[in-house]
């Protein structure tokens, strides 16, 4: 698990983000498949959902699956088949188109992302080295490995003598299954329960959906002790694959995607917009940062 504080994209002037309202856009389970008329990833829409993060100045974190290369068991195939070296030479040159084509749907995000996961579908080069590693480089952010525990700072100033304001996020790529939509919330119930944090993201299961979840304790500094709250979010993060597309063709026969051959639900096109937003009081004793999910 990485933990980071204060590593913060490189484009800031400052290691803190300001004491302002600021945009996070989780972009994961986007699985590009080289572009072409039968790639199920939808990528005129996601352009555009990256656009409009740049407009708004958003940051972007990595959830996983970039790209559609390998599954852990292809990768697993792979690496017993005895191939020529010319042969795997060619699939690397294959996975690395991949990654240019997700680059160029996230051109102009460089050095604002927090880090990317990651995920279950990616390539491994000769060398070692990841597709999402090299995405994660071409992106100036951290390679966050499998799970990530992130801490964001806001300050008002950039001096030192004003007080700083701070949202931990764990996040993991996500693992296992469940037809429901509230498969994935009711497995980061059970996260909640382990790690302390502020926001809890996952992707995989290509859901789009968050819920609040409320902690009650005692403020005993207080004359008399007080009952308080504090509100933390569980999200998954949505996705980017269409799942029944119409004349979907493969090897010249109509054929559709794992998802239609599986007999699995759609789901929602999308991400999620996590804003936080600077709750000042009077006199200043209760500032803080709420967190809010717009889906």
């Amino acid at each position: 698990m990485e933990v980071i504080e204060l590593d913060l994209p490189d484009k800031l002037k400052t290691k803190h983000l300001p004491f302002a309202r600021t945009l996070l856009l989780p972009i994961g389970d986007v699985h590009y498949s080289g572009g072409g008329e039968n790639d199920p990833c939808a990528q005129h829409r996601l352009r555009e959902w990256i656009e409009a993060g740049i407009e708004a100045g958003a940051y972007f974190i990595g959830m996983g699956d970039y790209i559609d290369v390998a599954s852990p068991s292809n990768r697993t195939r792979l690496g017993e088949a005895r191939l020529y070296d010319s042969v795997r030479a060619m699939i690397d040159d294959g996975a690395q188109r991949h990654v240019d084509g997700f680059l160029d749907l996230v051109r102009g995000t460089e050095g604002r992302w927090l880090g990317l996961l990651e995920g279950h579908h990616f390539h491994e080069f000769e060398d070692g080295t990841t597709s999402d590693i090299l995405l994660a480089q071409a992106l100036q952010a951290p390679f966050l490995g499998h799970s990530a525990m992130l801490k964001l700072l806001f300050r008002k100033d950039n001096t030192h003598s004003m007080a700083v304001h701070s949202k931990v996020i764990w996040c993991h790529h996500g693992q296992g299954g469940g037809l429901l939509t509230s498969a994935p919330l009711n497995r980061l119930e059970h996260v909640v329960k382990a790690f302390d944090a502020d926001l809890y993201l996952i992707g995989h299961s290509h859901k789009r959906v968050s819920a609040p979840m409320d902690r009650v304790y005692v403020r005993w500094g207080c004359d008399p002790p007080r009952l308080d709250h504090r509100t933390v979010h569980v999200a998954c993060t949505g996705g980017w694959l269409r799942s029944y597309l119409q004349g979907s063709k493969r090897a010249g026969r109509p054929q559709g995607t794992y998802v239609e051959q599986k007999m699995l639900p759609p789901t929602s096109l999308g991400g999620l917009k996590v804003w936080f937003t600077p709750i000042q009081t009077r006199d200043h004793t209760d500032d803080r940062m709420e967190i809010t999910i717009e889906q």
